[in-house]
């Protein structure tokens, strides 16, 4: 009989389950763990997010900075004439009713400016471009053919180009570059001494800027995150060459001002 009882004993511990306070400890500790690993994962996300937001806006800048300093460089380019390659007058090219650079100052979204370039092409003079000069959307533009290229911000903070080429399929055509540009701010260069230097930069809507004696064109941007993935909340304002900028609401979004200067080189010999 005492044998028995010993066997029941012995075989109920066996059987027995956990307690419930054991029960509590393990579901805490596993709490615990799957909160560490929960914490871990979304560290992890918002870091991959910073760092695909700074990505975008490093990419974004370097494709404008390379993309509108090849169009802008073009300013003022003439087709030499005949075989001793001679340029026609600036002035007689570019009149002060085309001008090879203008634009306007703070008529465009968010109070941006907007940029216009001309130039004219290379090719046979018949309407044959022989592809070494383009517009701003990569379409040749011919000898002795006027190309006025504008560039400006869209509603939807994108920076577009309105390319005015004749010897395109589209004569008029207005195509988006790249998105998130959320204020686009330009300064003109000019030289007021005649030392093909710039004496000061002022805005488009300067009283006495002569457009003739523009030689550099300095430019500031301000680009923007895709998606709101900063982890604060900031509504910070831009000084942006002369205009202060402050986004509307208070957002995630990383942004990026861009500002550089670009000399137009094909203002040399301006009355030969």
């Amino acid at each position: 009989m005492k044998n028995q009882k010993r066997f029941l004993s012995i075989h109920q511990r066996k059987i027995s389950g956990f307690s419930l306070l054991e029960v509590f400890i393990s579901i805490t500790i596993s709490l615990i763990l799957l909160a560490g690993v929960l914490q871990i994962f979304l560290n992890a996300k918002t870091t991959y997010n910073l760092e695909s937001g700074f990505t975008q806006l490093q990419e974004t800048g370097r494709f404008i900075e390379q993309y509108i300093v090849k169009t802008i460089r073009l300013a003022g380019y003439r087709t030499p004439q005949g075989q001793s390659n001679n340029f026609i007058a600036i002035t007689t090219v570019f009149p002060t009713t085309l001008p090879f650079i203008s634009g306007s100052d703070g008529s465009g979204v968010n109070g941006s400016d907007t940029l216009v370039v001309r130039y004219q092409g290379s090719g046979n003079g018949t309407g044959t471009p022989d592809g070494t000069i383009v517009d701003c959307l990569n379409v040749p533009v011919d000898a002795n053919t006027m190309v006025t290229n504008t560039f400006s911000l869209t509603a939807n903070l994108e920076l577009q180009c309105r390319a005015q080429n004749p010897n395109s399929a589209t004569p008029d055509n207005t195509q988006t570059l790249i998105s998130g540009v959320e204020n686009f701010q330009v300064l003109y260069g000019e030289d007021t001494n005649g030392d093909d230097a710039a004496d000061r930069y002022v805005p488009a809507n300067y009283a006495s800027l002569n457009w003739a004696n523009v030689v550099s064109i300095r430019l500031s941007l301000l680009l923007r995150s895709d998606n709101q993935v900063n982890p604060f909340t900031e509504n910070r304002s831009f000084y942006m060459l002369g205009t202060t900028y402050t986004p509307a609401t208070a957002d995630r979004y990383l942004r990026n001002q861009l500002t550089f200067t670009v000399v137009l080189r094909n203002l040399i010999a301006k009355t030969d």
